[in-house]
């Protein structure tokens, strides 16, 4: 008898006790379903975790100059070097980086129906709001024609709105007056300052956008003061982020001095420790479910042994072998198992269908996650199997024959 008729047999065995393999099996079908849909939840949140954390600055890549001091030289003896757009598409290229942000500072006061204020005001480039995920309430975002040219607009947060137009009031194209200049209003975009800090003076009028090198020729700024990255991944943070730090170094060509980023080393840990724990929670609830399984399985199948007694006497008295015996059992019994396996992996991909539909994010299957759980149930099924198989190969053909 070769392994495909003993796979036949099993198949016949399993369906004339369909129920009964049912119910065997359950543990298996729980097992390896819950495997696969903590996984693809914990996955699919993770990554709906890194796009909201890393659409924002967060926990964006912060880039410092730390100048190195000479025995003579003080802390006060030090330039910054200068960076240039050209230097931010240098690093744009480097592996790992999702966006590269450069801003520089103005401070300004802003006039407009007879209401006047100080405004923190911010030089940014069109790359700035796809790398932050900010959202428009109005108009547009500034374009790479607005970066290159000297035009006077700007743009202005939702909490500037209120405080100096009305309600129902055209914001988009008007003039706004800031520091005796006047300034077009071309977008009104979400304000990111948080609520508690609105409470404050310098803050309570909103804050405004200009093109960086609007902001550089009219306030004597650098072009660039600060520049923040954002990766691709908050796993790779340490690592993008010293790639960046050097290769902005390399390309200054600094001697007296290096780019230097900040610790997200407490960061990684914490992500590290709670996707640990999740581990250990899915491999608990696997490790219980399939030990049961198991169990159940070689609970089955020693009463199949039991009830083919007389069987396995006929067969030994037509030739077979122990080795042929113990394989046929085997085979049933990682059968039993893989079929538990496969209706977990259905049962699985159906939940995670449902999920994805009420967690309001993505959850995607593994097919490495579905390809452990499918081998590992068939696994436990020769675990299992072993020692039903191992009594049916020993039985006595004279023994089995008379078995009643």
């Amino acid at each position: 008898m070769n392994v495909l008729e003993s796979f036949k047999i099993a198949l016949s065995s399993i369906w004339n006790h369909k129920v009964r393999s049912i119910l065997t099996m359950l543990g298996i079908i729980i097992g390896v379903s819950a495997v696969i849909i903590i996984v693809a939840i914990g996955e699919g949140a993770k990554k709906q975790i890194a796009d909201d954390v890393f659409s924002t600055d967060d926990n964006a890549i912060e880039l410092y100059y730390e100048p190195i001091f000479s025995d003579e030289e003080t802390e006060y003896m030090w330039n910054e070097p200068e960076v240039t757009y050209e230097d931010l598409t240098v690093l744009q290229d480097v592996p790992g980086v999702k966006s590269v942000i450069g801003t520089n500072q103005g401070w300004g006061t802003m006039v407009h129906n007879e209401e006047q204020s100080e405004m923190t005001i911010t030089g940014i480039d069109e790359m700035y709001f796809s790398a932050k995920g900010i959202e428009m309430y109005e108009g547009r975002p500034f374009n790479a024609r607005d970066s290159e040219g000297m035009s006077r607009i700007v743009m202005i947060d939702s909490v500037t709105r209120d405080h100096f137009f009305k309600d129902g009031e055209d914001v988009i194209g008007e003039i706004v007056d800031v520091d005796g200049n006047p300034y077009k209003v071309v977008g009104v975009y979400k304000s990111t300052i948080p609520e508690e800090w609105l409470e404050f003076d310098e803050f309570a009028s909103g804050e405004m956008l200009m093109p960086r090198g609007l902001v550089s020729m009219m306030y004597g700024s650098r072009e660039v003061e600060s520049i923040s990255v954002i990766a691709d991944s908050p796993d790779t943070l340490s690592e993008t982020g010293q790639m960046v730090a050097d290769t902005l170094t390399d390309i200054k060509k600094l001697e007296d001095g290096m780019y230097i980023t900040n610790d997200f080393s407490d960061y990684e840990e914490e992500l590290a420790t709670y996707y640990n724990t999740i581990t250990l929670f899915i491999g608990s609830i696997a490790g219980i479910s399939l030990l049961v399984g198991g169990i159940g399985v070689m609970n089955i199948m020693l009463v199949s042994v039991t009830e083919r007694t007389r069987e396995i006497g006929l067969r030994k008295a037509l030739g077979a072998t122990r080795g042929r015996i113990l394989l046929q059992f085997l085979i049933e019994s990682v059968t039993l198992t893989s079929l538990g396996g496969l209706i977990g992996i259905g049962f699985a991909a159906a939940v995670t269908l449902i999920a994805s539909q009420m967690l309001g994010f993505p959850v995607v299957i593994s097919p490495v996650v579905v390809l452990i759980g499918f081998s590992f149930s068939a696994f436990i099924g020769i675990i299992f199997g072993i020692l039903p198989a191992n009594k049916a190969s020993k039985l006595s053909p004279i023994d089995a024959l008379r078995y009643e």
